[in-house]
């Protein structure tokens, strides 16, 4: 009987075995991103792993984090010239599309040459943590010409834009080192993990944006107060700073473009923005274009629901466009 029982017991522990092994096998293909940890030189808060990623959750993405745990198409070399580096969060980043289709790889195909884009985006990194970065990022990379900042929203709370402004901004941990290493390098334990269990970390989620009521007195005392420390910084390190307002548009009950901003919002962006000696690309005309004429949702996937979450190919596309012709303009 005692034998019976442990034949059993190893048969099933076999096939328990074989079958995690096969799961994490088919998602080695489906959901395979690299093991983030904290950056060493604080450009950004983390960095990932220098190797191939694979992303099926939403659209498909596929490619190669670089040597120095960005997504670009080449790696990185010390004290290469850059021209423009782009900041933002999971959207710049672009694991969902094509590495090829990515804003970097689209804004260097753009310019043949002429400047070479590089990539630090980074999920999670809205534009209050790229501005609490800011400094660091354009110490270590030293862009000759423009740092570009996305921006998929503009509704941020006070206290969080309070805090980017005078660096206290909570770090995003970064969980690793030893068996949690191990652990995240098993896709399908990493696919179980973000679906199902992976909390929202409060201080991130403000950093993300708000929807609670904010008076408009508090929203632009600390948004003013935080755009000047990002002009203060970007003219230290001789740098125009573009702001890109990229925000998602989906159809209101007549099939006209809409977008989900608080009124007076994109106007006060625009107006401190020039007080500040920064340039703010709004890109809220084209993106309902692109719906209304075009018929193109700029976010969203076919494995997905149309018009939400991450930015795709094709809006990707329409923000390097714009991030590509401001620039020309600027340099006439």
């Amino acid at each position: 009987m005692k034998n019976k029982t442990l034949g059993w017991f190893l048969r099933a522990l076999l096939a328990g075995a074989l079958a995690f092994a096969l799961l994490c096998a088919l998602c080695v293909f489906y959901f395979n991103v690299p093991v983030h940890f904290t950056n060493p030189d604080g450009a950004t808060e983390y960095k990932y792993e220098s190797a191939p990623y694979f992303r099926g959750t939403e659209g498909f993405g596929y490619g190669r984090v670089n040597n120095d745990g960005f997504n670009n198409l080449r790696d990185y070399e010390p004290g290469e010239k850059i021209d423009v580096l782009l900041m933002g969060s999971s959207h710049t980043e672009g694991f969902c599309v094509p590495q090829k289709n990515s804003a970097g790889a689209v804004l260097n195909a753009l310019f043949g040459g002429e400047k070479y884009v590089y990539n630090i985006g980074m999920a999670g990194h809205t534009f209050l943590y790229c501005a609490k970065r800011l400094d660091r990022a354009l110490e270590v990379y030293r862009p000759a010409g423009y740092v570009v900042i996305e921006l998929a929203t503009l509704s941020y709370d006070p206290a969080a834009m309070d805090a980017a402004a005078d660096g206290t901004l909570p770090d995003i941990p970064s969980h690793t080192g030893g068996v949690l290493t191990a652990l995240q390098k098993l896709p399908f334990l990493r696919l179980m993990y973000t679906k199902y269990f992976k909390g929202a970390n409060v201080a991130v989620a403000a950093a993300a944006g708000t929807t609670e009521p904010v008076s408009d007195e508090a929203f632009e005392a600390s948004l003013s107060r935080l755009l000047r420390k990002v002009g203060e910084v970007s003219r230290a390190h001789g740098v125009k700073t573009v702001l890109v307002y990229t925000p998602t548009v989906t159809p209101d009950r007549e099939g006209h473009g809409a977008i989900d901003a608080r009124p007076g919002e994109r106007e006060a962006f625009a107006r401190l923005s020039e007080e500040n000696g920064l340039l703010f690309l709004d890109l809220t005309e084209r993106n309902i274009a692109a719906m209304e004429e075009d018929g193109e949702l700029l976010f969203g996937f076919p494995n997905t629901k149309p018009g939400t979450g991450h930015i795709n190919s094709a809006g990707l596309r329409v923000y390097a466009e714009g991030v590509y012709e401001l620039i020309g303009k600027e340099e006439g």
